[in-house]
């Protein structure tokens, strides 16, 4: 039950809690933005000198690159053609060599000696001709893959020979420190990239 006021001159009052609590979690709200900002804009700085030194070795890192390039410009180029040069030809074109027939005429050749890898073109009498030189290449021990990429018969030419393209590559059968080098060149110039 409320109690009676007398005293008609005085305004009753009343204790405000509802407001009070509510200005008290509002000031509480308010430092605790207060201090997650704070915590932000630390951060922030933080990955802005990250940011900073990263860029900063980012710079060193091409400035150091690219002064080696200007003592040496040509070096990466001569350690790629030394590196090709230590692959011969010399095993892809004995294995034509052994097994080449005189019913297959060659058209083209390229040879690829970093991949151990030789394109032909080439034209023969009968499509079994080129099936049969294939045969001879695939049982080759030193023939690491062969493939016949297109083959056709020439309309036009009475004789009607059979074309065809031919990829063979080659098993590496350098000696063992001629491997090593090779291999610790190879491992050395792309370091150096």
């Amino acid at each position: 039950m409320k109690t009676m006021q007398l005293d008609f001159n005085r305004r009753p009052s009343v204790t405000p809690w509802l407001g009070l609590l509510l200005t008290v979690i509002g000031a509480v709200a308010v430092l605790w933005v207060m201090t997650q900002m704070d915590v932000a804009k630390e951060n922030a700085s933080q990955i802005e000198i990250r940011e900073d030194q990263l860029a900063l070795k980012l710079r060193q890192l091409e400035a150091q690159k690219l002064a080696e390039q200007q003592a040496s410009p040509v070096s990466e180029k001569v350690s790629k053609i030394v590196q090709a040069q230590t692959f011969s030809t010399e095993p892809g074109l004995a294995i034509l060599e052994e097994v080449w027939q005189a019913e297959i005429a060659l058209l083209r050749m390229e040879i690829m000696n970093q991949e151990r890898d030789i394109k032909l073109e080439l034209e023969a009498k009968t499509l079994n001709d080129v099936l049969l030189l294939v045969d001879r290449l695939t049982a080759h021990p030193a023939v690491k893959q062969v493939s016949l990429a297109r083959n056709s018969i020439k309309l036009g030419d009475p004789f009607r020979p059979a074309v065809a393209s031919i990829e063979i590559y080659w098993n590496d059968n350098r000696p063992e420190e001629r491997k090593a080098s090779a291999i610790a060149e190879t491992s050395s110039s792309e370091a150096s990239r």
